[in-house]
């Protein structure tokens, strides 16, 4: 057994042959109560708005939202794009500078041909032997008419195939020069239907120049 005394409750609870005989009986019992703190009283104001805040759900005035009512940044505008000028395109310098290389090109080329005029054959020497008559003469790289006048085949031959360069070699055994035989030499172009003639007027509008076999000294 406990040495501990038993309460009140446990000593009326037992039987009564248990009991003991020198037990203390209390008094009458005291009720007890828990003690409870008192609730607070309701602060004044409303949770969220003033201080202290106990409320949300009323305001006492009006709120202040948390919205802005503008733009928190303004709105970026596209720059204008700026056009640029015609005469300013690269495509356009570039035209208009081939343009002007062609024009001077062109003018480059009218002068220079006009300077230079018409080809023309100067300068004949005439090299006669017994076996070949010899036309030597000088001018530019252009094809020659080479044409024997009063020769043994006629009033004017055209020899044209037999030069070479700036020479004909004629061979008297073929028959188509003699003695009495004249040559005349001119630039081809311009002259194909061109008119043979000796005088001087003839041969200068015509770029030629001639020469006879009875004028050249024999070799």
């Amino acid at each position: 057994m406990s040495d501990i005394p038993r309460t009140r409750r446990q000593q009326n609870a037992a039987p009564v042959g248990e009991r003991p005989a020198g037990a203390m009986i209390t008094a009458a019992p005291v009720p007890w109560t828990a003690a409870r703190t008192p609730a607070p009283a309701a602060l004044d104001g409303q949770l969220g708005w003033d201080s202290p805040r106990p409320s949300m759900q009323v305001a006492p005035g009006a709120i202040r939202t948390l919205e802005t009512s503008g733009d928190v940044l303004p709105e970026l505008e596209e720059a204008p794009e700026k056009q640029r000028p015609l005469w300013r395109h690269p495509a356009f310098l570039i035209s208009i500078g081939t343009t002007v290389l062609a024009l001077i090109a062109f003018l480059v080329f009218v002068i220079v041909g006009g300077l230079s005029g018409r080809a023309a054959a100067s300068d004949l020497t005439l090299e006669v032997t017994d076996n070949v008559v010899r036309a030597d003469w000088s001018g530019p790289d252009v094809p020659y008419q080479v044409i024997v006048v009063d020769g043994p085949s006629g009033p004017s031959l055209d020899v044209s195939q037999l030069v070479t360069g700036t020479e004909a070699w004629l061979p008297r055994a073929a028959a188509i020069v003699d003695e009495g035989s004249c040559i005349v030499v001119r630039p081809a172009d311009g002259n194909e239907k061109a008119e043979v003639k000796l005088d001087r007027a003839t041969l200068d509008a015509q770029g030629a120049v001639s020469g006879c076999v009875a004028d050249a000294p024999a070799e």
